[in-house]
């Protein structure tokens, strides 16, 4: 019977790697199985002991779980936690059951993650490919009207660029039902294990279908225009070769001096990056004001104001926080009563950088837990030669500056699963 369990259990680990084409509710279904069956083998194996190790991945969510205490928005603190919950699951799972995963399975997991990824993105590709026309058409009277326009004739082209980008990123975004930068950073994962192990199919048909795969990763990451993942990606790159292989010195220098160079011809060109970065050039550190008019904004002015919020809650809440449930509260208040923008109001907008959540939710001690917490699985990354681990540790802290990929279930899944999955596991101690 217990046997039985197991390949049950090993099952429910598999599906819930295919999490990029899996509904939420489906999610959280498999997840609340998976950890019942994990727990319950846990209890049945008397060797097995619950150590304090497994509190080094937890302890920024018990943190945060504290701040509850002095919430004045429960719901909304408890709403969070709730997003969160993969924070303290797949840890936990992982630890209790680390005996069970082989290297090998190991390989499988990972390897149906990235199919499930090749899957969604080859979805998105053929609904761009039926509705071409639609999306690279001029801009409609309505798109004019909602950014502020009353004639075409008024808009720049680079803020025509800027419209068509957004449709296109909104498209995207409706069909998948994930945000192009998670999407950029499951991706930047899946060309990270392809390429590592591209040289090791003995096949040359796997070959052959591993750089198909590459190529595709590649143009789908570029047309997504996801910013942070693809600067990560490069970044991390650098950092995985200088740390861990055996090529000289002069020619880690020349790799490393490559990236940045190619990155930069990118930004010549006319593409979804390039318009990007043109916009933060000519915004620089601009915040809007109630004067702007809908026109003004962008993504650039926008989250300088977000950060802006950050840095001000922050300063007047330094040691001990406003508590996970007040957060988005004292961030409203700071947008409406000192910038006083209109587009604050239209949605809310959260801090926009991991860092400043765990400062403001839960204050200095928050803030050193979570660097603690990161510090900690590089370390280990670099000492068992663990790779995978590296750069996922490494690739997230970077888009962690931009982004609060914890809270929400794209993040936090693929965050811990695969953070837990090889922390907690001896099946990868050299990879």
């Amino acid at each position: 019977m217990n046997e039985k369990l197991r390949k049950m259990f090993i099952a429910l680990t598999l599906l819930i790697a295919a999490f990029p084409i899996l509904t939420f509710g489906i999610r959280s279904v498999l997840t609340f199985l998976w950890a019942i069956f994990g727990i319950y083998f846990f209890l049945n194996n008397k060797k097995n002991k619950l150590r304090k190790d497994v509190l080094l991945l937890i302890f920024p969510f018990l943190i945060l779980c504290v701040t509850l205490f002095y919430s004045k928005n429960l719901n909304y603190g408890i709403s969070l936690l709730v997003k969160m919950v993969s924070f303290l699951i797949f840890p936990l799972v992982f630890y209790l059951n680390r005996n069970l995963f082989s290297k090998k399975l190991i390989s499988y997991v990972i390897y149906t993650f990235l199919l499930s990824v090749l899957f969604l993105i080859f979805y998105q590709a053929i609904s761009v490919f039926i509705n071409f026309d639609t999306l690279f058409q001029n801009i409609t009277p309505s798109e004019i009207k909602s950014n502020g326009f009353k004639s075409i004739e008024e808009i720049s082209k680079t803020k025509l660029d800027q419209i068509k980008l957004r449709r296109f990123r909104n498209f995207i975004i409706q069909k998948s039902n994930t945000h192009t930068t998670y999407q950029g950073l499951w991706i930047s994962f899946s060309l990270f294990i392809l390429g590592l192990n591209i040289k090791n199919f003995k096949k040359n048909i796997f070959k052959f279908l591993a750089t198909i795969s590459i190529i595709l990763l590649v143009v789908w990451l570029y047309l997504i225009s996801a910013r942070m993942p693809l600067l990560a990606f490069l970044v991390t790159i650098s950092l995985t070769v200088f740390i861990f292989s055996k090529l000289s010195k002069k020619k880690k220098v020349l790799l490393f001096l490559s990236i940045p160079l190619a990155f930069s011809v990118l930004l010549l060109f006319k593409n979804p990056i390039s318009t990007r970065f043109k916009e933060y050039y000519n915004n620089g550190v601009s915040i809007p004001n109630q004067k702007f008019g809908s026109d003004r904004f962008d993504s650039s002015n926008v989250r300088n104001g977000v950060y802006f919020c950050d840095f001000q809650v922050i300063k007047e809440n330094i040691f001990i926080g406003v508590g996970v449930g007040d957060i988005q509260d004292e961030l409203n208040y700071c947008y409406s009563n000192k910038i006083g923008a209109k587009v604050y109001t239209w949605r809310d907008y959260n801090s926009h950088n991991q860092y400043a959540f765990f400062w403001i939710s839960a204050g200095f001690m928050g803030f050193v837990g979570f660097i603690v917490f990161i510090v900690n699985i590089f370390i280990k990354s670099i000492r068992t030669l663990n790779i995978k681990m590296f750069y996922l540790i490494c690739s997230s802290s970077i888009v962690f500056i931009s982004e609060n990929l914890l809270e929400r279930s794209d993040g936090v899944v693929f965050f811990f699963f695969f953070i837990a999955l090889l922390y907690y596991n001896r099946g990868l101690k050299a990879t």
